[in-house]
């Protein structure tokens, strides 16, 4: 997988998590692996004048607004399922933050820097990354900004 391959090339600490089974919400998650809402990270894709991953905890919602004033995109919309295919390589629901290409700006929400654990999408629908909080800083490229609700 690209986004193990990335994380190792970066010496991050992180384990993969098989699940057996396909996952396809927060809740999903948080009952395959006896964790919080707010452990589970989303990774979204905005298409504006380019794409834009952005990253938050599952019990968080994105604010348009606020994503738009922080990044300058004001045509900002949500990627169809194709879409999000096409520029990350993942599927919806599997997206990971890493293994992505370096064109694609990365925004999280302040609020995962608070996170003791994060469970994310690895780019396969079966297959979780898991990683402290200080390995997904070593690893996340993106910047940080208050982008939820």
């Amino acid at each position: 997988m690209r986004s193990e391959k990335e994380l190792g090339d970066k010496g991050v600490e992180f384990e993969l998590i098989n699940l057996g089974q396909v996952v396809h919400s927060v809740h999903d998650v948080q009952v395959a692996c006896k964790c919080e809402a707010s452990e589970v990270i989303k990774t979204l894709l905005m298409i504006g004048e380019s794409p834009i991953m952005i990253v938050l905890p599952g019990d968080k919602r994105a604010n348009i607004s606020r994503i738009k004033e922080f990044t300058g995109e004001q045509n900002l919309r949500m990627a169809k399922p194709a879409e999000v295919l096409a520029i990350t390589g993942y599927s919806v629901g599997s997206v990971s933050p890493f293994g992505v290409s370096p064109s694609i700006r990365q925004v999280a929400d302040n609020s995962v820097r608070a996170l003791g654990s994060l469970f994310m999408g690895s780019g396969k629908n079966d297959v979780l990354i898991k990683m402290g909080q200080a390995e997904f800083n070593k690893a996340f490229r993106g910047t940080f900004a208050g982008i939820s609700d």
